[in-house]
Parts: C-alpha cells; structure tokens; sequence
C-alpha cells in the first residue's frame, strides 16, 4: 500500500510510515495494561480512560477532572518532539513514571498492582514469554512504553504524500493547498503535522480562554492527526466545533480571515488525516 516516497519529497508534511518488524505480543501486553484498572489507586481509572482507544486517543472532555489542560490524543503521540502541553517529557517512558506516580491521575500502588498481576493468568503467561515472568515495575511500563510508542496510524493523506493522488478527494487538495498558502503549516508541518514546535496562542490577537484569562505561556503545537475526531478543541478545550477553531487559529495565530468555503475544504484536508482503520481495532477487554 505504502509505495517509495519520491515525489512529494519537498512538501512540508512527512508520510507517517508504521513500526516495521511490530512485535505483536508485546503490543498486545502494552494495550492490556493500557485498559487494566488495575494500575490505578482507585482501581477505576486506567490509562484508556483520559485516552479512549475507540474515540480520538483523548477523553472527549474539555478539561478531565483535576487537570489542567485538555487531555492530547494519545495516536501517533510518538512522533511529537515532546510529550504533553508544556513539552514536560522527553520519552515515553518518563511520562508514564510520571502520570503513574501522580495521584490526581494514576496513583498506581505497586505493590497492590504487581501482587495482581502475577496473580493473572494471562499476564503471567504474556510476561513469562517477554520477560522470564519477571512482573515489576520497570517491565510494565516498559510494555506499556513500547505500545504507546507503536501505536502509529497512517491515513490517506499519507497515501497521497506517497504518490497516490487519488487517495484523497480534490477538496482535500484544495484544502491543504490553502492550509499552506494562509501559513497554517509554519505550525503544522512534519509527520505529525505539529507537536514538533512551541508557540503562544494569540500572536495577531490575544485570546481569551475557557477560565477567562489569557494563556501566557508557550504550548507545544497539537498534532492534526484525527483533529475530527478529538473535540472539543485548543488546551483548554474551550471550542466545540472544529470549523469554529479553524476560524479563531486563523484570525488570532495569522491575523487571517476565511471564508465558510475556505474552512469547510480546510476541514475535507483535516479529515483525510484520519486514521485509515478508522482508528485501532481494539477488541482487548
């Protein structure tokens, strides 16, 4: 499906290419610890809940409880030069050390969750083929770091960087044509198309978020990878409707106005960045 990237090298958007040589078991270990409650204080909250695998990667809600920002898909949250809104981590297995530990969002109690695991079959099983049956710390987020790391999902606008141009519909084309030509991509660019710079929001206009007050501080760019599918929208999920954002990027971050048409073949573009799958088959319990 993926042919030689030849004549689409120059444009500022990199095909998103998945992992080779996938070692699919521990995969599959990572995204069961991804949904397991069990790595959680309360036993409630697992990683799927802030990061729904059968939605967008993210929760659907503008702020999750005692958080701060609005929670980032977790798709392709590999190929981003940091992780987080503030670029807070490197890799992903700090974050993970990071978000278990804290107890607003995790709070894993080690002991409770080793002592459960080794008591199930399955992880002993998974863990015994991977590590010996060596069931710690280290190896569980190092599991759980390696799906994370792989959960890479090209779309059709890859197909298209690929040389397939009719992989997406000649509104998309329109649309990302005018993504470039209004500057959307000084941003929005790489094979993320984002998360690769920091910026302040609101350089042509300060903008007013959810609480009020203005956001001083630099954020890293979101990726545009299943925008659509990621509502609502911004770090403090503040917009609802992606035409919406469209508009306020453009008038505050460019100092730009567009038109409905402008926006709605803006969007066509945005959507040929989906995940071809219509994100993961996920049938893990």
């Amino acid at each position: 499906m993926y042919g030689t990237f030849n004549s689409f090298a120059s444009e500022p958007i990199s095909p998103l290419i998945p992992t080779a040589n996938l070692n699919v078991h521990k995969f599959e270990l990572g995204k069961r610890l991804f949904k397991d409650t069990r790595l959680s204080g309360n036993k409630v909250t697992s990683c799927h809940t802030c990061h729904d695998l059968n939605k967008g990667g993210d929760d659907g809600l503008a702020i999750a409880p005692k958080q701060t920002f609005n929670s980032p898909t977790i798709y392709n949250a590999s190929k981003n030069y940091t992780i987080g809104w503030l670029g807070s981590f490197t890799s992903s297995k700090q974050h993970l050390e990071s978000i278990l530990a804290n107890k607003n969002i995790m709070g894993t109690n080690w002991p409770f969750t080793i002592k459960a695991l080794k008591e199930d079959e399955h992880y002993r099983r998974a863990f015994d083929r991977l590590y010996q049956n060596d069931i710690n710390q280290e190896n569980i987020i190092d599991a759980l770091s390696y799906f994370e790391t792989n959960l890479i999902e090209p779309s059709k606008f890859d197909q298209f960087l690929m040389g397939d141009l009719k992989a997406i519909s000649p509104a998309a084309i329109v649309g990302y044509e005018t993504f470039k030509d209004y500057g959307c991509i000084s941003c929005h660019q790489g094979v993320n198309v984002g998360g690769n710079i920091f910026q302040t929001l609101g350089v042509f206009q300060t903008y007013t978020g959810i609480d009020g007050h203005y956001q001083t501080k630099k954020l890293r760019v979101p990726s545009l990878r299943n925008v659509t599918r990621t509502a609502p929208y911004l770090h403090d999920g503040s917009i609802d409707s992606l035409s919406q954002t469209i508009k306020v990027m453009a008038e505050h971050q460019l100092g730009q106005s567009l038109t409905d048409l402008e926006v709605s073949q803006i969007i066509a573009f945005l959507e040929s960045l989906n995940s071809i799958n219509g994100i993961v088959n996920d049938e893990t319990n």
